[in-house]
């Protein structure tokens, strides 16, 4: 059962880096998938999936008859069904993320969207947008309410 799987994992691997690499946005979201996918099966094989072993919660008449090596190891199920909730996120919000990369510049290439030339910072990264916080902590802000200034004061022997 182990070679099947691992040709099966490899074929969808292969397919994912495939996939990865085409330019067009839906077509990484696809092979991303693909690798998630794989990821799962791996887990399974790896967690020793076979059809001769039976699960863990069987019935009580069933139990008596069946060796403990028979059973099925129940956490690697549960870890998969968990991953395949969170890539099913992932999945979407990738998606969603490729919509509104459609909406704005009708091009579905990245190698195609317009890229930001900035030289404010040699990685490329333009902060003119963004806010100096600790300049404006430091200044003192005029419409704040100086109640705790006077209560300040006050409490000051003097």
């Amino acid at each position: 059962m182990e070679v099947p799987m691992a040709i099966v994992i490899g074929v969808m691997f292969a397919g994912g880096t495939y996939m990865i690499l085409r330019p067009s946005l839906i077509r990484i979201v696809m092979g991303f998938g693909l690798y998630s996918n794989a990821a799962n099966l791996l887990m399974i094989t790896c967690g020793g999936y076979s059809r001769a072993r039976r699960a863990p919660f069987v019935s009580e008449d069933a139990a008596n008859t069946v060796l403990a090596s028979a059973l099925m190891d129940p956490l690697p199920p549960d870890i998969i069904l968990t991953a395949i909730v969170i890539s099913f996120a992932v999945g979407a919000l990738f998606l969603t993320v490729c919509y509104r990369v459609y909406l704005d510049y009708r091009i579905d290439n990245p190698d195609e969207l317009p890229q930001d030339d900035s030289e404010d910072d040699p990685s490329g990264v333009n902060f003119s947008g963004v806010p100096d916080v600790m300049a404006e902590l430091a200044e003192p802000n005029p419409n704040a309410p100086h109640e705790h200034a006077v209560r300040a004061q006050a409490a000051r022997p003097g």
